[in-house]
């Protein structure tokens, strides 16, 4: 009976080790590819602010953005405290002591792309100075493994970019406004909590939580929802990263008597929507009274292609007036901007 019980506890012991690996390898998976980053920028790496187009997974849409194109723009290079790498940067300068606004792209996207272009555009035809800039691992800015970190290591670059406007230009802290979408929503959010100087932030389709995004993921790939553990643990493992350490709601908590403007379109598939309004309560809880809190939720999808449609980050598009409108209304209040 003694050698039977030992036989089993082995067996038990063989298969708790077994499932363990398992465990992390298909962890390893799911962090991979969920963290990947695609160098192609979607397609837009032949954007430029004097020339862009909209585009989805490649595919050009239907969209004349040629009135807002807008040139003397110039490339600068920026550099990060104790970090070996290079943060490529558009910067378009406003005569006078005009304010600025900070622009953060989307992951596998770049600087290139129209969702922070047009956005920039708008905001130059308003008279602001503008800097777009690459996140690591995207665009012109440095690589090194091609995976992202869900905003826990690129918020450093967006201060970096927040840091250059504020010291090498001189522009104090309340004239500096940052715009983030999707990945860089999130980033921003991040880089909001970090740096209690940051003024004003517009976040567009932001993730409130990374761990509750892989676990939609994985429930809508027909996946159990635990993996997600997994992901975390891998993380850990092989980048020695939480991609899911530190969450955007951390900006949220952070925003005391600041200020916040959150977009997310209702039909968002790769975002839900649910993400948005909990970023919108939570800045609303912790709000003090000189601080604001703005929400929009429009409806609106873009077809592409064919036989496509997204609702991800669309509203810019789909309902471009009254977004140019609101941006001029926030920025030009919280950062105290009349054109």
């Amino acid at each position: 009976m003694k050698l039977v019980n030992q036989r089993i506890l082995v067996w038990l012991l063989g298969f708790m080790l077994l499932f363990s690996a398992a465990w992390v390898f298909i962890g390893k998976y799911i962090y991979e590819t969920a963290a990947n980053v695609n160098g192609e920028c979607w397609g837009n790496l032949s954007n430029r602010p004097d020339r862009f187009h909209s585009r989805f997974w490649g595919i050009r849409t239907e969209h004349d953005l040629s009135e807002w194109w807008f040139g003397d723009y110039q490339e600068v290079e920026l550099t990060l405290e104790n970090e070996a790498l290079r943060i490529s940067a558009w910067v378009r300068e406003a005569e006078g002591n005009a304010p600025w606004i900070l622009f953060i792209h989307g992951l596998g996207s770049c600087k290139n792309n129209h969702a922070v272009l047009l956005p920039a555009a708008m905001m130059v035809r308003q008279g602001y100075s503008v800097m777009l800039l690459d996140m690591r691992e995207h665009g012109a800015s440095s690589r090194i493994n091609q995976l992202h970190t869900a905003g826990q290591e690129e918020l450093h670059d967006v201060l970096s970019g927040w840091r250059w406007i504020h010291e090498k230009k001189g522009i104090p802290a309340e004239e500096i406004g940052v715009y983030g979408v999707s990945l860089g929503a999130g980033t921003v959010a991040l880089a909001f909590a970090e740096e209690p100087r940051i003024h004003a932030a517009w976040l567009d389709s932001p993730f409130a939580d990374m761990e509750k995004i892989i676990r939609s993921e994985l429930q809508i790939a027909g996946f159990p929802a635990f993996l997600a553990g997994g992901a975390k643990l891998a993380g850990l493992l092989f980048s020695g990263i939480d991609i899911m350490g530190r969450t955007p709601l951390e900006g949220a908590e952070s925003i005391g008597n600041r200020h916040l403007f959150i977009a997310h379109g209702k039909q968002d598939e790769r975002i839900p929507v649910f993400h948005g309004e909990l970023m919108c309560e939570t800045a609303n809880a912790f709000m003090l009274e000189d601080g604001s809190v703005e929400c929009w939720y429009p409806s609106g999808q873009v077809t592409v292609g064919e036989d496509k449609t997204t609702g991800h980050a669309v509203a810019m598009l789909t309902e471009l007036e009254e977004w140019n409108h609101q941006m001029k209304e926030f920025f030009g209040r919280t950062l105290n901007h009349q054109n």
